[in-house]
């Protein structure tokens, strides 16, 4: 059975508990930040860089940018082409990075990026299209 917290434990709790307390309002502050709606996906593309291309996995996909899948190291602000088989490429860069995951902002014109995902977005399209 546990006894009762002593006073170095009771305070890191707290300070722990804090801290997740924190993590989670930044969190909802960033969810609250994205100016488009996100539509799950699961397709396969190509990142383009200037030393090659690399395959991908795109999970999730808005008029702004996309959340990829892949095994590689790149970097924050790297600049690269996003290559959705039956699409148009899309110019992005990288704006944050995970583990085996980065997420990309698009940089082209936004009325070519409303005319190349826009009824991908809006329609019903299955996870597996295009």
């Amino acid at each position: 059975m546990a006894g009762p917290l002593s006073q170095n434990d009771a305070t890191e709790f707290d300070e722990l508990w804090r801290i997740r307390q924190m993590a989670e309002q930044e969190a909802r502050e960033q969810e609250d930040r994205r100016a488009f709606e996100r539509k799950n996906v699961f397709w396969k593309a190509r990142l383009v860089l200037p030393e090659g291309a690399i395959n991908c996995v795109v999970y999730d996909l808005s008029m702004g940018g996309a959340r990829v899948r892949l095994v590689a190291q790149l970097q924050k602000q790297q600049r690269l082409r996003l290559d959705i088989e039956k699409l148009s490429p899309l110019n992005a860069e990288v704006v944050w990075l995970g583990i085996g995951m980065v997420g990309i902002r698009f940089t082209d014109d936004p009325a070519f990026i409303g005319r190349t995902l826009g009824p991908l977005l809006a329609g019903g399209t299955p996870q597996g299209a295009p």
